[in-house]
């Protein structure tokens, strides 16, 4: 079978050869090329290049090639600023002018892609209704043909997951209002917070439409969740009703549901397995979060599939190496059986990655039955 066929059939839980093991290596690649400290044995490879060679699927992110779709924006004067540490949005709108700002710190530079919002579009009560036009008139629109060449640049050596962005409310929290924005409006001026909700719900769900006519097999919609900046109560309240939405639309389109699951959300848990999603990708554990993986499969046992295991800090030198085969040794026997587990790491080969425990990984799952 192919790196494709063992994490769809993984997903669906069908008969596979072997343990898949597709998963994301960018941060580390990106930093070494950059910096020119690339392993000898890998001057002068792509990322996919070595990927290939130690027979790990890859997985097409978001940042690895264009979305699904894109943005139009109609009536307002739009305008983004590009500058050397980040980036400025000003958009003119009938009800005023806001802005937001994203901005690159230095350390990561040539590693990751992308930026820390330091400013959001609302900043007070008085933006209400620019911020409301401003969801209400961008359109998203097909974007197919250009997305197309990142899942046929994978073939069947992995698998694409084009992102839809994150779900409504959670958009609102870190894009438009800021997690502590957020909150206090949440509190003072709820009906208004539900309008601007209700706005991104119309906006996202023409986004499910289109994803699920796009080419690729499998959609990741939101992730990224926090148990305590996205507490159990506006997952169930806000969060839940979304993803059942996105899920029918999808569902009916022929594809599989992913969300992206690196977050702290052990208390999330048994909420996501209402979600309807079909997997959960980078599922990052103990001990850098509080989900433990034996009771995790216990608890998913009806699904949604788990893809992840290898937390990114096994492969640093905070793990010796007794302590780093001990952790992958008890990863495998906790997931042993399990047909709907694809190994990953959670969610990226760090910089300062001793390689060669992922190597040793790549040969000892090469030959793992399921």
């Amino acid at each position: 079978m192919t790196h494709k066929e063992r994490v769809l059939a993984a997903i669906r839980r069908q008969p596979h050869d072997r343990l898949p093991f597709c998963s994301r290596i960018e941060l580390w690649y990106n930093f070494h090329a950059n910096q020119a400290t690339l392993p000898q044995r890998y001057q002068g490879m792509s990322q996919w290049d070595i990927q290939r060679q130690l027979d790990i699927g890859l997985v097409g992110y978001y940042g690895a090639g264009e979305d699904l779709f894109a943005l139009q924006r109609h009536a307002m004067d739009y305008r983004e600023e590009l500058l050397p540490d980040g980036r400025v949005v000003t958009v003119a709108t009938p009800h005023g002018t806001i802005s937001a700002a994203w901005h690159f710190p230095a350390e990561l530079k040539g590693s990751a892609s992308i930026t820390i919002q330091t400013e959001p579009f609302f900043k007070s009560p008085d933006d209400y209704a620019a911020v409301q036009y401003l969801i209400e008139n961008t359109e998203p629109v097909e974007n197919y043909q250009a997305y197309a060449r990142l899942p046929e640049a994978i073939g069947d050596d992995g698998v694409a997951l084009p992102w839809t962005g994150k779900v409504p409310i959670h958009m609102l929290m870190e894009e438009y209002m800021g997690y502590e924005g957020f909150y206090y409006q949440w509190h003072d001026n709820r009906d208004q917070v539900e309008a601007l909700h209700e706005a991104l719900c119309r906006q996202q769900l023409q986004v499910m439409r289109l994803a699920a006519a796009a080419p690729s097999e499998i959609i990741s919609v939101g992730g990224n969740y926090d148990e305590q900046m996205t507490p159990p109560p506006l997952f169930a309240s806000h969060m839940l009703p979304f993803y059942h939405q996105a899920c029918e639309i999808l569902h009916a389109g022929g594809k599989l549901v992913t969300l992206h699951g690196d977050g702290n959300m052990e208390k999330l848990l048994e909420l996501i397995a209402q979600t309807g999603v079909d997997v959960v990708e980078a599922i990052t554990p103990q001990p850098m979060t509080s989900i433990n993986m034996a009771r995790l499969r216990e608890l998913w046992a009806e699904g949604p599939a788990i893809w992840g295991g290898l937390a990114a800090i096994i492969f640093t030198r905070t793990f010796s190496e007794d302590q780093f085969r001990r952790y992958v040794d008890e990863l495998l026997a906790a997931m042993d059986g399990d047909d709907g587990f694809i190994l990953a790491f959670g969610d990226n080969v760090p910089t300062d990655a001793i390689f060669d425990r992922v190597e040793y990984i790549a040969d000892l799952v090469r030959d793992l039955k399921c």
